[in-house]
């Protein structure tokens, strides 16, 4: 059944307060013509997993997003018609890395959805695709504290070794000579 235009209105006004309130935005695909695309469980699995990392995804049609960006000014920098396919986006409310590492792994596995880019909307700039799938196969948080902790730890180890060293040695040598 056909929205009314009222309908329409108030699907763009909810959308533009998500926009708003979104810190990225990622523009994907879910269903390509000629390939499956996500069939129901998937996608809601897919929503699932996304509100425990605090974003949302949005199916729209491209007109209705077109102007919800409108509100913003942002339909300059995205033009929703010249992206193929079914369109959704993922606003990223918290922190973009952990959404994107959920959205890249179901991409992986299914080949219907697509990554195109995406949007930091304080800043308004494009964020590549490239950039996109390198920020996704990070490590995590917790990953990259211990990484930096190992290496502060790993001279002072080397040094402190490197100091007890002579000590066994002499020890040794001490324990030699009592013999």
């Amino acid at each position: 059944m056909p929205k009314t235009k009222a309908q329409k209105v108030e699907i763009v006004d909810k959308m533009a307060e998500k926009i708003k309130k979104a810190k990225v935005l990622v523009f994907t695909s879910f269903n390509q013509i000629g390939k499956k695309g996500l069939n129901f469980s998937e996608m809601e699995k897919l929503k699932k997993d996304l509100k425990k990392a605090d974003a949302e995804y949005v199916v729209l049609k491209k007109t209705l997003l077109n102007l919800a960006l409108q509100k913003f000014s942002l339909s300059d920098e995205i033009k929703a018609k010249e992206l193929d396919g079914s369109v959704a986006v993922l606003l990223g409310y918290r922190d973009i890395i952990e959404p994107l590492k959920i959205l890249h792994k179901l991409s992986k596995s299914n080949g219907a959805l697509l990554l195109y880019f995406g949007l930091n909307t304080d800043e308004k700039k494009i964020i590549s695709k490239e950039i996109l799938i390198e920020l996704a196969v990070l490590p995590s948080k917790e990953v990259m504290i211990g990484r930096v902790v190992g290496m502060i730890k790993y001279p002072l180890s080397g040094l402190m070794n490197a100091l007890q060293g002579n000590i066994r040695g002499l020890v040794g040598a001490l324990s030699q000579i009592k013999k």
